[in-house]
């Protein structure tokens, strides 16, 4: 009966869990991939990250991606498509915090 009711516990945690994580994305608004702003912070994400690192990705383009505003400013998640060494594209997850005053911080770069 114990065992019972740990596994039902747990399963109830799981499941409250699962159901957080899901209302967090949703609190995420779309973006407009072709949006110059939008552009222009994938752009600084790849610089960046070509600066940390010294690889030479060039942005090919935005393929999607949202924002979410939080007390230090507006986070971008973009998934973005990349160019390696002239022919090889790869998809990048970055995502880049915009503060309020206008400067940016790549946050990630996957």
């Amino acid at each position: 009966m114990a065992t019972f009711v740990l596994l039902t516990s747990l399963s109830i945690l799981v499941i409250a869990f699962i159901c957080s994580s899901t209302m967090r994305v949703l609190d995420e608004t779309p973006i407009d991939p072709n949006d110059p702003e939008v552009v222009k912070i994938a752009k600084f994400a790849v610089d960046e990250r070509n600066k940390q690192v010294r690889t030479k990705f060039e942005l090919e383009k935005v393929n999607a991606g949202g924002t979410e505003t939080i007390p230090d400013g507006t986070v971008y998640q973009l998934n973005i498509s990349v160019i390696e060494s002239e022919v090889y594209f790869t998809t990048r997850l970055v995502a880049v915090l915009v503060h309020p005053d206008g400067s940016k911080e790549l946050m990630s770069f996957d």
